[in-house]
């Protein structure tokens, strides 16, 4: 019980910082999101896993829809920490008419602009020293209709991770490295993001994990196209199901 007081404490303050960050960001940059995860994780073997996702993002200045995104993937284990993992993600824009002509599409779901991408991934982790973990994670993804600054995006991202002895509360950095092809600007490496954050457990045994992060995104070399630079206060929460 002592555990679980602790847990709704932590939760409390952290939840607290966030929610007070996002209330006052209008007033740190015009640029600034939020976003809220919700993911679902379905063992069906110890091999295979089904994956559930889904991600509103809203600007805060003005207060406004950003994007929404569903995700439905596949992972399988190779070995110890080793993992493949293939899916499908939607992707939910605003309407405007320089997008319908720009894509020539038109409104679809919930009167937005619809945009789909099939991915795959490999992934690997392993311990630096005890409790320290480095995860990295190579991603192949294919868009349609095409988006204007490329059809084919891959990303690299390297997380490192700090598992706080004798709890759940484990704080991270990660980087992630973007390549764009296949669009009318010149391929090559585009987009750096820079996300730290912190996971932790809420209930000691209970199969839900919650983290809290900060991204900043940098885009560059986009000519003739401009850079979409944004930064990201977000929250999100994972259900593991066997």
């Amino acid at each position: 019980m002592k555990h679980l007081r602790l847990n709704w404490k932590l939760y409390i303050v952290l939840s607290f910082l966030f929610f007070y960050l996002e209330s006052t960001s209008q007033d740190l940059t015009p640029d600034m999101k939020t976003w809220y995860g919700l993911n679902l994780t379905y063992k069906i073997d110890p091999r295979v896993k089904i994956k559930f996702g889904a991600l509103l993002s809203q600007n805060t200045s003005p207060s406004a829809f950003s994007f929404a995104q569903g995700k439905l993937g596949v992972s399988y284990k190779i070995k110890r920490r080793m993992y493949v993992e293939a899916g499908y993600v939607k992707l939910l824009l605003n309407d405007s008419e320089s997008k319908r002509l720009l894509y020539d599409i038109t409104p679809g779901m919930f009167d937005k602009l619809e945009f789909d991408r099939i991915y795959t991934n490999f992934s690997y982790k392993h311990d630096i020293v005890k409790r320290l973990s480095w995860k990295h994670k190579v991603e192949f993804q294919y868009f349609f209709p095409a988006i204007e600054k490329y059809t084919t995006r891959y990303k690299y991202s390297g997380k490192i991770a700090y598992n706080i002895r004798k709890s759940s509360i484990t704080p991270f950095v990660e980087n992630q490295f973007y390549y764009y092809g296949g669009g009318v600007i010149e391929n090559g490496f585009k987009r750096y993001r820079f996300k730290p954050g912190v996971s932790f457990k809420l209930i000691k045994d209970f199969p839900m994990g919650t983290s809290l992060y900060y991204i900043s995104q940098n885009e560059y070399n986009t000519e003739p196209l401009n850079d979409n630079d944004y930064n990201v206060l977000g929250i999100s929460f994972t259900f593991t199901l066997n």
